[in-house]
């Protein structure tokens, strides 16, 4: 019988398309995940043919790498290592004689690491190299921050008519290693520092509880560590050793933007001075697939340009984490033409022994164009509260409520709502 007319004989034609195949993949970029402070990378290799392998040999691995975290993977799981050991290791030193006097010379500066050019890795169990394996592994000494570049258009000085807005995002990244990375698909993982409160002195000074007579140093209250995002940016570039590399990750052209002015009670104070405050205005960006977003923003300095992005910024400012789905916010500063006022009236006593004050806000717009008003009311009070009537439709929480309106051009508005005040229980 022909061998290609035997059962088993007929598979082995795709047998040899499946093992080209596996042959002709090329390997996958170099996955790097920069972190503050460190980057863990991910390397890959193409098929070699092997059916069991029980040593790999890695040439040129990075000098400062944390060989504690080094990995071997197959297509879905690690590797056991049963051990490893540099092939050019240098000999061991010939011990001295004891009978000779000790010398000692001091070094300022450590040696660099050593670059070995292979390391030996031995396997625990055989590993079939069909489809290729991949190198995980963590790298010190790597950092990152973002930039953005954001310009308005439609704004004038006399009125907002329909806003448009050019987004640029770049990413820069610090490679400190001797490590190159020609071809890597860059993600992000870190905090927003600029969340983390101010530190607080160095201690307190308070009685001590068992006995007066004495004192006692009180260590400052630390907050809870901010908890990493993970941006998976996917965007592949050159990362050369010893240096930084820029790239841009988000690109939005000539796309409608909110515009809207926050009235926050914590900045404008009851009585307000005659002729009001000024309100800050917001710039509002949906981070959406349709605005050419669709991916969680890493936060960053935020140079603002309005008209043309040209010569010095109107204003820097600083985007906090956007999530996705979520709004990209960048603070405009104050402006002298949407201004508040609020006043807060005198409590009255009710007769079942709580009581009730009325709250007035004025809002006036003196553009020649409608505009958005955010307006956030926190009731200062030691007393429990509870909204009694509001003149306009407003969102409620347990610690505050937020109006949402729009105000015409040349107008003003006044929202009026009372609060039942009653005193909280004792425990």
């Amino acid at each position: 019988m022909h061998p290609l007319n035997h059962p088993r004989g007929r598979l082995w034609p795709f047998a040899a398309i499946l093992w080209g195949m596996a042959c002709g993949i090329q390997a996958e970029p170099t996955l790097l995940t920069v972190a503050q402070g460190s980057a863990w990378v991910r390397e890959f290799f193409p098929p070699s043919g092997a059916k069991e392998l029980e040593r790999l040999v890695w040439t040129n691995p990075p000098a400062q790498i944390d060989l504690a975290t080094l990995q071997i993977w197959n297509v879905r799981r690690p590797w056991p290592i049963r051990e490893w050991h540099w092939l050019d290791a240098p000999a061991a030193s010939m011990p001295t004689d004891n009978r000779q006097p000790l010398q000692w010379q001091p070094r300022a500066i450590p040696p660099p690491p050593s670059a070995h050019k292979e390391l030996e890795i031995q396997l625990a169990e055989r590993l079939s190299h069909a489809m290729g394996h991949s190198l995980t592994y963590r790298l010190p000494d790597f950092n990152w921050n973002a930039f953005y570049r954001v310009t308005v258009r439609g704004i004038g000085p006399e009125s907002i008519d329909a806003v448009q807005v050019d987004l640029n995002g770049f990413l820069r990244i610090h490679n400190g290693t001797s490590a190159a990375f020609p071809k890597a698909r860059i993600s992000l993982v870190g905090t927003d520092q600029a969340l983390q409160p101010p530190p607080k002195p160095f201690g307190l000074l308070d009685l001590n509880p068992d006995t007066a007579l004495t004192d006692l140093w009180l260590a400052p209250y630390r907050s809870a560590p901010l908890p990493p995002v993970a941006y998976p940016l996917a965007t592949e570039m050159a990362l050369p050793p010893n240096g930084e590399a820029e790239f841009q990750f988000a690109r939005v052209v000539r796309k409608p933007a909110q515009i809207t002015h926050v009235c926050d009670s914590d900045a404008i104070p009851a009585p307000t001075p005659p002729g009001g405050l000024p309100l800050r205005r917001m710039l509002l960006i949906p981070n959406t697939t349709q605005m050419g977003l669709g991916f969680p923003l890493p936060p960053g300095q935020a140079d603002l340009f309005l008209g043309a992005a040209r010569g010095a910024p109107n204003q820097s400012g600083r985007v906090y984490h956007t999530p996705f789905p979520g709004m990209f916010q960048l603070d405009m500063g104050v402006v002298n033409t949407v201004l508040a006022s609020r006043l807060v009236g005198t409590e009255e006593a009710l007769p079942e022994g709580a009581k009730q004050v009325d709250y007035t806000l004025t809002l006036v717009n003196r553009l020649a164009s409608p505009v958005r008003i955010q307006a956030v009311e926190k009731p200062t009070t030691p007393m429990r509260w509870s909204l009694v009537r509001s003149s306009v439709p407003c969102t409620k929480t347990t610690q505050e409520l937020a109006f949402d309106l729009t105000l015409p051009p040349q107008s003003s508005k006044t929202i009026t709502y009372r609060l039942r005040l009653v005193a909280r229980s004792q425990s």
